[in-house]
């Protein structure tokens, strides 16, 4: 019988996992040069990284009622009414369901996660700014790779980016707003080795089923610092998954 292969790497997770294990124990957070978009005089960079990029919006409901045109022959008529009905339905079906919201306008973008904001690439070019001032909520999901962020006062639509570095953004993100507090947040806590080492299997797994990993990697300024800080621990210890436990 021959031997099931290794899971593949999970370099996000793992930089996750260390990252967050090294801000507990009080290690000075790394920064990460930035060249091209300026950044504020007191702010700096945490990550860069990719991710899938997306709005939650909704439609307003309207749309564009058919019209049929005028018939002298009465049969034409009805056949055009009867056309003219099941265009109309099939418009309104469709208007009501986008009237529901939904997350829309799927890409790809590089992402900046400084101590300030998210700095999300636009496809035309240049950078969109999601202030943390700003946000009134703040949803990270570890577990399923996203992160989820709404505004006040409704001025932008929720923005959620999902993806193998999502944990890290969301890590980043409320290290920024809650400071040392940050461990409070038991979505965030799920990172700390004790919790993430038991669903270590499961991100094996879904890390696996990526086949994008290579553009998924860290830099070598974020993979040093995480070799760098992460714990180290005696070689009587157990290991899970490339995490010594």
């Amino acid at each position: 019988m021959s031997t099931p292969a290794a899971p593949a790497a999970d370099p996000w997770w793992s930089y996750a996992v260390g990252t967050a294990t090294a801000l507990r124990s009080g290690k000075e957070p790394p920064t990460v040069a930035v060249h091209g978009p300026f950044l504020n005089s007191n702010e700096v960079a945490r990550l860069s990284s990719p991710a899938t990029y997306s709005r939650l919006a909704a439609g307003n409901g309207n749309y564009e009622r058919a019209q049929a045109p005028f018939m002298v022959n009465p049969v034409l008529m009805a056949a055009a009414m009867a056309g003219q009905g099941v265009v109309n339905n099939r418009r309104r079906r469709d208007a009501d369901r986008n009237s529901q919201p939904q997350w829309t306008n799927y890409r790809e973008a590089a992402v900046l996660t400084t101590n300030q904001r998210l700095m999300c690439s636009r496809p035309q070019g240049g950078w969109t700014s999601f202030w943390y001032s700003e946000m009134a909520e703040f949803y990270p999901d570890p577990h399923r790779r996203a992160v989820t962020m709404s505004f006040a006062d409704d001025h932008t639509p929720p923005l959620q980016l999902a993806g193998p570095a999502a944990p890290a953004i969301a890590l980043w993100i409320g290290h920024s707003v809650y400071g040392d507090r940050w461990h409070e947040d038991p979505r965030l806590a799920a990172l700390l080795p004790r919790q993430a080492a038991q669903d270590t299997t499961t991100h094996q797994q879904a890390a696996a089923e990526r086949t994008a990993a290579d553009k998924d990697g860290l830099t070598p300024e974020q993979h040093a610092w995480w070799e760098h800080h992460r714990p180290r621990h005696s070689r009587h210890h157990t290991s899970q998954g490339g995490l010594e436990l």
